[in-house]
């Protein structure tokens, strides 16, 4: 297996890194200011961990689900899934971006002992992202929000790890739970094993940390307390006003590894989650195992959330978004692994030739 010189050739050379965390902190070499990871010396250690957790190396993944969902029914167009809800949580959450609903589940999975602790990304500023690992529902409740900013949350898993920890749950990003579930395919035997419970974020990408110093600009001197993505732009609630920003000057922004990111649901996590479009103060929950419906169903039991059945026309919408976001990423692939790149996903597999296929002249 190759190492960390190969991570710095394959990865951090030609921009795709994630920002998921998963190298940092098991390894003196790796560093990280902000959102630039860097190899600070040259590592010929061979058999790397930081090679095999990456998202951004060769993975099979659909061999990845098939070993982690083995008995889910599939779905090309947003992974394998066992049912899909309209939910909220039952009493209001100060901070929350949408329903309120994966603050609701991190609590009932520390109430009910499903965990014994949360690995979440907070802000003290609502703005640069922070990393947590806890077993306090108050600091889970004071982490409600999307951070929109790239973070590096998963460097927090070798703290759980080296504490002995036995279960916990994890919120990440899709490229996080793609390498969350590398780190425990991969795993040695001689490492401590956590028993993960994965709850995963829609995302169709993060931002640059460069983005905080361009809010500045926008709103001087004021206190950001929110920023959101409504249907009509990207919002952002400060301390004298709420403002929108041009959505096209915000995506300058985009981190360049999102550019070659398949999933927009999280398709390897127990449980995704993100936001309902069409009805404001909602989520969109998606089961994907039977450990995600377990917990779901004791926060409903528990009366902590409010579930309702899934509009139809809202699952094919979500679908055909899901389904676009895959082909932009393959064609943005095939173009790089044309020109040189080291292929980290094999294109010529069945589901992705069925997904150019289905958006033909769809995606430019």
């Amino acid at each position: 297996m190759p190492g960390g010189m190969d991570l710095k050739g394959d990865v951090l050379n030609n921009s795709i890194c994630a920002l998921c965390g998963a190298c940092l902190d098991w390894c003196p070499y790796i560093k990280n200011l902000e959102d630039h990871l860097v190899l600070r010396f040259d590592c010929n250690v061979e058999h790397g961990r930081c090679y095999s957790v990456c998202p951004r190396t060769f993975t099979d993944w659909q061999m990845i689900s098939e070993h982690y969902l083995p008995d889910t029914p599939k779905n090309l167009e947003i992974g394998p899934y066992i049912n899909v809800y309209q939910v909220k949580a039952n009493r209001e959450v100060d901070g929350k971006q949408d329903g309120g609903t994966v603050t609701t589940l991190l609590k009932t999975a520390l109430e009910a002992e499903f965990v014994e602790k949360v690995l979440l990304t907070s802000s003290d500023d609502h703005v640069v992202p922070q990393a947590i690992l806890t077993a306090d529902v108050n600091e889970v409740e004071k982490a409600a929000g999307s951070r929109f900013l790239s973070s590096p949350g998963l460097r927090k898993v070798i703290d759980a790890q080296l504490s002995g920890l036995e279960k916990m749950a994890v919120v990440g990003r899709p490229c996080q739970v793609q390498a969350l579930r590398k780190l425990d395919y991969n795993n040695r035997p001689e490492n401590h094993k956590v028993d993960v419970l994965s709850i995963g974020l829609f995302c169709m990408w993060s931002l640059k940390w460069d983005f905080k110093d361009y809010l500045e600009t926008q709103f001087p001197n004021e206190e950001i307390l929110r920023l959101a993505i409504p249907p009509n732009g990207f919002e952002v609630v400060t301390d004298q006003q709420v403002g929108n920003l041009p959505f096209e000057k915000v995506k300058e922004y985009i981190s360049s590894g999102c550019h070659y990111c398949l999933d927009m649901t999280s398709e390897l996590a127990d449980i995704s989650v993100g936001a309902l479009e069409t009805t404001p103060g909602w989520n969109t929950v998606i089961i994907r195992s039977q450990k995600g419906q377990e917990l779901f169903d004791k926060a409903v039991e528990l009366n902590y959330l409010v579930k309702k059945g899934y509009p139809e026309a809202e699952l094919d919408r979500l679908k055909q978004a899901s389904l676009v976001k895959k082909a932009r990423a393959i064609k943005v692939m095939e173009e790089a692994f044309a020109n040189g790149m080291k292929p980290f996903v094999d294109l010529a597999q069945p589901d992705y030739v069925q997904v150019m296929k289905l958006t033909e002249g769809v995606v430019k």
